[in-house]
């Protein structure tokens, strides 16, 4: 495929992405339980895993592309029953976790873990040493709450310590506008209600996962 065919593709590729991202969250707000919203609600994601079985090459790729799936699953029920999407979810971070592979022996490598341990704890009190959130709920969140953080401190160790490339910072963009979407939907769920509070979980929502779709696209390591 000549290089102008790529670019057109992936013109294609981007404008249908953000499309049915912008439509679902136009969606949320006029008809949230409609059968058009649930079907755009899983359609980026669809998008993305489509995208990703053609382009699969590379441990991150691969282990990316299964908590890309995994969050497809998730989109599908979290709205019916939140524990099995919080799980479904937490899968998915493992998948990006795992993927990332160990930090490297360098102290920075794993200092970088401790601002995101850190702010996981802050919404960890936020939600549920507060009681906030409802105790059946105190043992996901908490488990939710360490996987999370723990991917995006090995995000921020990446893109900061090793390997520090252009790929590595958009991952861990992605990874930092994922966090962002999950502490939304405590805060509008159990702390108080976020104006527009739908619309904003989920637009850093899509455009989270886009950049760890794109961080972890082989041939993303040049600028």
């Amino acid at each position: 495929m000549d290089l102008a065919s790529s670019r057109r593709r992936e013109a294609i590729f981007f404008g249908a992405y953000l499309a049915s991202a912008a439509a679902s969250c136009v969606l949320i707000t006029l008809a949230p339980g409609s059968i058009a919203y649930r079907l755009l609600k899983v359609t980026p994601l669809f998008l993305l895993c489509a995208a990703r079985l053609r382009e699969r090459q590379g441990r991150l790729a691969k282990f990316v592309g299964l908590g890309l799936f995994a969050s497809l699953v998730a989109d599908a029920v979290i709205d019916n029953v939140f524990v099995a999407g919080l799980g479904v979810f937490l899968v998915a971070h493992l998948f990006y976790l795992i993927g990332m592979g160990l930090p490297g022996r360098t102290a920075g490598a794993w200092l970088t873990m401790l601002p995101a341990l850190a702010f996981g704890g802050l919404m960890w009190k936020i939600l549920v040493g507060s009681g906030r959130a409802p105790e059946a709920l105190h043992a996901p969140i908490t488990a939710y709450a360490i996987v999370i953080s723990s991917m995006l401190g090995r995000a921020l160790g990446r893109a900061l310590v090793e390997p520090k490339d252009h790929a590595s910072r958009i991952f861990c963009a992605g990874a930092i506008f994922f966090v962002i979407s999950d502490s939304l939907i405590g805060v509008n769920r159990w702390v108080f209600p976020l104006p527009l509070g739908p619309v904003w979980i989920l637009s850093t929502y899509w455009l989270g996962q886009f950049l760890i779709f794109r961080g972890s696209t082989p041939g993303c390591s040049t600028a």
